[in-house]
């Protein structure tokens, strides 16, 4: 028969009765009808030195039982919880222990590409399709992190399946293998983007909101105000509705606010989907890095518990906590969020039996811009780093052309304060002017690369909220 192992608070409860006892039995002693000298001497008595050191390793000994079964019990249940989350068994002592100076896959390459998946719960319509796909690098010389959302209605070649929708890819793997659908979606991310995917994480539905709920909330920047008529069959009478603002989300409402893409407006799509998605994210790895969380075993226990249950991952366990480690120093006001959607130019809605779909620019199978773009996604560190304010002002009656370069700018990660057009449209040339007197140099060198022009500097005006403005002109052409 197994041993049962006391709970922490039963051990606790003995030493502090024991404790109890020793010091009643002291204390009639005291009122046994003792002498003054009897007393005096057994007071000597218990100053003995030895005595005293055996009494206080006892004590020291209770102390060290109880924090090690305490450990233990945290531990045991801890490894339950993350044990069938990874693809090795290492231990879990190497998780405990940190990376011992292990490198992730593509580090020393001086990248690291990881895909996340999101799937459905199992036994819902669908739920082996993976709507949510999100390629996220870390760049081992800027010390920044991208995250690129494939759209699910990319439509793309799958081996040994044709052409078909991206997220149909995991749902074919594991249709013909369980367990084999990440990697079937890492192959055909692999071709369209031209990277090599090192790791790949997969979660559903219930595990986002248990893992969100288990952290206590998350808080997240609603960037607009919208509301979701048909996020349900309920939704028409009882929509699902967000406040511009910054606010505290539970599980339940996370999930919500990750998987709406039926709202009106402009959160109506599922590219306003995945960026609301990365910003969750975002949020998520905030908490997990917060005080609150780190010094908060209950917590930590429970996150791992939804991790456990939820989410399928290639990362070993010292594989995670060298991840852990890195993710510690980046700062998430630098984290480069896209979307392969149309505004990049890369993709061009269509529809045809598979229904609405997005294809390449270049032409059905071919990737070759697409792979352009994802290898080149951290050419807008710099613009991220100084994070210049741009004023773009349409100098044309083309708000075609307009509308394409405030799109592509937006992409690039320029941050745009002020838009619109200027008083006169008769601008021939196209202008950039510089009024932070050379304190943006990043930016201005990108900004006369993609304009074809030379910045000029000038002083900027009281209360100027920008600190770069653009003209376009008639001499700029997409």
């Amino acid at each position: 028969m197994a041993k049962k192992i006391l709970p922490c608070n039963t051990i606790l409860g003995y030493n502090f009765l024991l404790m109890g006892v020793l010091r009643k039995k002291s204390f009639n002693q005291e009122e046994s009808g003792r002498t003054p000298l009897q007393f005096s001497k057994r007071k000597k008595r218990e100053k003995n030195p030895a005595k005293r050191k055996k009494v206080k390793r006892i004590i020291i000994s209770s102390v060290i039982f109880v924090l090690l079964a305490a450990g233990a019990y945290f531990g045991i249940r801890a490894y339950n919880s993350i044990k069938d989350v990874f693809s090795g068994q290492t231990g879990i002592l190497n998780l405990l222990g940190g990376s011992q100076g292990k490198l992730l896959k593509g580090e020393a390459d001086g990248r690291v590409n990881i895909l996340l998946l999101g799937i459905g719960d199992e036994g819902h319509s669908g739920y082996t399709l993976s709507d949510t796909i999100i390629v996220t690098s870390y760049d081992t010389t800027t010390k920044a992190v991208s995250m690129v959302s494939i759209p699910r209605d990319t439509y793309v070649e799958i081996a040994g399946n044709g052409y078909a929708k991206i997220n149909s890819a995991h749902a074919y793997g594991e249709s013909q293998q369980e367990g084999t659908g990440p990697e079937q979606a890492v192959d055909t991310v692999e071709a369209v983007t031209g990277l090599p995917i090192h790791y790949y994480a997969r979660v559903d539905f219930s595990g986002l909101e248990k893992i969100v709920d288990a952290l206590g909330g998350v808080t997240v920047d609603v960037e607009r105000s919208f509301c979701d008529y048909g996020y349900t069959s309920a939704a028409y009478y009882n929509p699902v509705c967000f406040d511009e603002g910054t606010q505290t989300m539970d599980g339940k409402t996370a999930l919500k606010y990750a998987r709406s893409r039926k709202a009106s407006g402009a959160e109506g799509s599922d590219f306003a989907r995945a960026k609301r998605q990365q910003n969750l994210l975002v949020a998520i790895k905030e908490k997990i890095l917060s005080t609150e969380t780190a010094f908060n075993p209950g917590r930590v226990l429970s996150v791992l518990e939804a991790l456990g249950n939820h989410i399928k991952t290639s990362f070993e366990m010292d594989e995670i906590a060298r991840l852990y480690e890195i993710v510690k120093s980046v700062d998430s006001s630098m984290i480069i969020k896209k979307n392969l959607d149309p505004t990049t130019g890369l993709v061009t809605a269509d529809n045809g039996s598979a229904g609405y779909i997005l294809v390449p620019t270049a032409g059905m199978g071919n990737y070759n811009d697409i792979k352009t773009f994802f290898e080149g996604v951290f050419n807008g560190v710099a613009i991220k780093r100084e994070n210049a304010k741009v004023s773009l002002l349409n100098g044309t009656w083309s708000t075609w052309i307009y509308t394409k370069v405030y799109d592509a700018m937006e992409v690039d990660g320029y941050n745009i304060v002020e838009d619109g057009g200027t008083k006169t449209r008769n601008y021939t040339q196209t202008e950039i002017i510089d009024y932070t007197n050379g304190a943006k140099p990043e930016t201005i060198k990108k900004l006369e690369e993609k304009f074809g022009v030379t910045a000029t500097a000038s002083e900027p005006t009281e209360n100027q909220k920008y600190e770069i403005r653009i003209i376009l002109g008639t001499d700029y052409q997409l």
